[in-house]
């Protein structure tokens, strides 16, 4: 009987102790208590905190939503004109407010891309050449954007007859891992070679973009170049 009642007030101990994770409850609780107010701030704070990021997510798609409808409406209006020249003229405005408003949207850059081509096929080479470099800063971590970019430019300087300029970005392209524009840019160096008076260097190019790229549609001018 005296065994049973040791066990008993041992058992009796234990319950009576409480377990680590009844400890750290306490604890937490205890400490809610004590620091309530300043819990409350930081529970307000945090709230706040993501109330704002909704907001400002919530008004960066808003943003590119509108920068995408306006650059479709803009592209719209352009195509229902034929003389370039002309479609230029009334769609200036409505780019330029484009990039006034939402610069730094996706759509924001690419307009300026679209609208560097719009001013080039209008022979406004200079303003041409400032989008287009705008657009080169913004874009140039995709390699094949920037690829097309600086053929564009080099097309371009040539439209304003900075022929080294040109052949800067040129040579940028044949150095580079992208063989899409490759066949191009070497035909526009040889010319460009040639209209220096270096007709060694230009005939150089040309035969290497014949033994490159014989099923470019620049193989055959190169031949011709050569005969």
């Amino acid at each position: 009987m005296a065994r049973q009642q040791r066990v008993s007030n041992e058992r009796r101990k234990e319950l009576e102790e409480l377990d680590p994770f009844q400890e750290n409850l306490i604890k937490a609780w205890q400490y809610i208590k004590t620091y309530k107010k300043q819990l409350s701030f930081i529970a307000i704070a945090f709230i706040a905190a993501i109330a704002i990021f909704s907001i400002v997510i919530f008004n960066i798609k808003s943003s590119g939503d509108k920068a995408a409808m306006l650059l479709n409406e803009t592209l719209a209006k352009y195509s229902k004109t034929k003389d370039q020249k002309k479609a230029y003229l009334d769609v200036k405005d409505d780019f330029a407010k484009l990039f006034e408003d939402y610069s730094n949207t996706d759509s924001g850059k690419t307009a300026k891309i679209k609208f560097a081509k719009i001013c080039y096929d209008a022979a406004e080479f200079a303003e041409a050449y400032k989008y287009y470099k705008s657009a080169l800063s913004d874009l140039k971590k995709d390699k094949t954007i920037e690829e097309l970019i600086l053929a564009s430019l080099g097309r371009t300087c040539l439209g304003l007859k900075n022929f080294k300029e040109a052949e800067g970005y040129f040579e940028k392209i044949i150095q580079g891992d992208n063989y899409m524009l490759k066949d191009e840019a070497l035909f526009n160096l040889g010319m460009l070679a040639e209209k220096a008076g270096d007709n060694k260097t230009g005939n150089d190019f040309y035969k290497k973009l014949i033994k490159e790229y014989p099923g470019s549609l620049y193989t055959a001018m190169a031949k011709d170049k050569l005969n």
